[in-house]
């Protein structure tokens, strides 16, 4: 019998973002010119033409969530390959039981500067209209990220489950506009966002990882722990840590012959404490005999085995 038991999936919002992994050159970002008139009051001879804005910013949802209560709390996640002095986001999602509760900044706009390097802060506001939600980000001061092309938590989005909805397995995302105002073709702030979920390419994020009330700690590391009980009649659970780029994980029994006995997991896990039972049969079902067996733990980068007894 497979018995899985997920013990810890996230630690909160500080660690959720580990998930998102966005593919983001620090390439030319492209985009229509739709400026009629210069910043001095002259005609924009590039007007309707595609030109280059700057070093490209892109965007990305966490695959996973946070559960405080009856709030959701979803992540966005941020790649600025040269500095960002605010954003504009409409954010489109499919479930009509999640309500809009609250807005709050990710690392990426707590950690701003303006031109001369002093440590400066963001606004940050959101306003739900009809269908979607408006996120605004802005600084009176000239603040900017770091802009360091490296991935980071952009803003948490907080909604509320309406009362007796059941919780989604997963809710689909889409951004309608998505604005990204750089600071290399200062003043003229022009977008430099090159990926995001648009209405073509949503971002399904799924909710079977999640945390209760900010959970704890997700494993920095592998590893493999000894089975309880052992030695063991008729069921024994095996706990074992999977890290963040876990990926592709097997846990295998093997007799003392070193021949598979069973295949408990093969498959991909997400980052989390994890607790496996086993009740002594093999791949078909079938009972094994009394004897001294070994547990396996295998990923790309790791491998541990160890030793467990049963006892008929």
């Amino acid at each position: 019998m497979r018995k899985l038991f997920v013990i810890v999936l996230t630690s909160g919002l500080l660690l959720t973002g580990a998930w998102a992994e966005l593919d983001c050159p620090p390439d030319s970002s492209y985009h229509i010119d739709t400026r009629t008139m210069l910043p001095d009051g002259s005609p924009n001879p590039t007007y309707g033409q595609e030109i280059a804005t700057g070093l490209c910013g892109c965007l990305g949802f966490v695959d996973g969530a946070v559960i405080d209560g009856n709030n959701i709390i979803f992540t966005i996640r941020m790649v600025d390959n040269e500095p960002i002095r605010g954003i504009e986001l409409d954010i489109f999602h499919d479930n009509v039981d999640l309500s809009y509760a609250g807005l709050s900044k990710g690392s990426k706009l707590e950690d701003v500067q303006d031109e001369d390097g002093n440590p400066r802060t963001m606004t940050l506001l959101g306003n739900y209209l009809e269908d979607h939600l408006k996120v605004l980000a802005y600084s009176t001061s000239r603040a900017r990220t770091t802009g360091d092309g490296t991935e980071g938590d952009l803003i948490h989005i907080t909604y509320a489950l309406a009362e007796g909805a059941s919780m989604p397995e997963a809710v689909t995302f889409y951004f309608g506009l998505a604005n990204l105002p750089g600071t290399s073709m200062d003043p003229e702030l022009l977008n430099v966002v090159c990926g995001y979920p648009d209405e073509n390419n949503q971002a399904v994020v799924s909710t079977s990882t999640v945390s209760v009330d900010g959970g704890e700690i997700i494993p920095e590391k592998f590893a493999l722990n000894q089975n309880y009980p052992n030695p063991f009649n008729p069921s024994t659970q095996i706990s074992f840590d999977v890290p963040i780029g876990g990926d592709h994980v097997m846990l295998n029994i093997y007799n003392i012959l070193g021949q598979n006995v069973n295949t408990l997991i093969n498959e991909v896990l997400s980052p989390g404490a994890y607790k496996m039972e086993w009740d002594a049969t093999d791949a078909f079902g079938s009972p094994v005999a009394s004897g001294i067996y070994f547990y396996e733990l295998r990923s790309k980068t790791f491998t541990a085995r160890k030793k467990m007894l049963l006892i008929r």
